[in-house]
């Protein structure tokens, strides 16, 4: 068994030591709730934070495409025999115009693009909020289910208190001969049924922790 723990820690084979389940306590801080900023931890949440924030400069490159794109870089004219370097300046202007033209041209095609990235941030914002409001499903019923642990767990340590003493006082009627033996059974039995209630209520409080632990992205950073 410790070498399967090992394997799934990734570490050297070793003897891992274990308490006695019977030692084994709920932690009692999740009882106050866990901060909502943990849920920036969880896979899903940074998935679509980083989609949101790409359908938004989509959204932003879609809007600065209508303004022109003007380049004065090189030099537009021609060179004549002698070496000079002579500017076309009606040269320029025309290139100048016609890249202001551009965007006036590609109107239809522009607003097109602008709409289709507008509708694509907002389905992907609507997205990014149905992610969210899952996860914090997902971490209400993990912390619903630890605070129910937790008070069961309460009310089977008392009720194993109240049987424990049952039956070490049905066992010593037994053994003064004021009780039966069928007696000692019941209340022996009665006992085990409530250990085994807090044993399976610890299993179900530590299957919600780890539940609860994998709903907040594998705990704090």
């Amino acid at each position: 068994m410790d070498y399967r723990f090992c394997q799934l820690l990734a570490v050297a084979p070793k003897h891992i030591g274990r308490s006695r389940w019977n030692t084994y306590e709920l932690p009692q801080r999740i009882s106050t709730g866990v901060p909502a900023q943990l849920l920036e931890n969880r896979p899903d949440i940074k998935v679509a934070d980083y989609a949101l924030e790409a359908a938004f400069y989509n959204t932003q490159e879609a809007r600065a495409a209508f303004y022109p794109k003007v380049s004065l870089q090189g030099i537009l004219g021609w060179t004549n025999n002698a070496g000079s370097t002579v500017i076309n300046h009606g040269g320029m202007l025309l290139s100048a115009a016609l890249s202001l033209m551009q965007p006036i041209f590609a109107q239809g095609k522009l607003k097109a693009n602008l709409k289709i990235s507008k509708l694509s941030q907002e389905d992907i914002a609507q997205q990014y909020v149905q992610t969210v409001i899952n996860a914090g499903n997902q971490v209400n019923e993990a912390l619903a289910d630890c605070q129910a642990a937790q008070e069961k767990d309460v009310y089977y340590k008392r009720q194993i208190e109240v049987l424990q003493d049952a039956y070490d006082g049905t066992h010593e009627l037994m053994d003064n001969g004021k009780a039966s033996y069928l007696e000692v059974l019941s209340a022996q039995e009665g006992l085990l049924g409530a250990q085994i209630s807090e044993a399976t209520n610890l299993y179900n409080g530590s299957r919600a922790l780890i539940a609860l632990y994998i709903a907040l992205g594998g705990g704090t950073k």
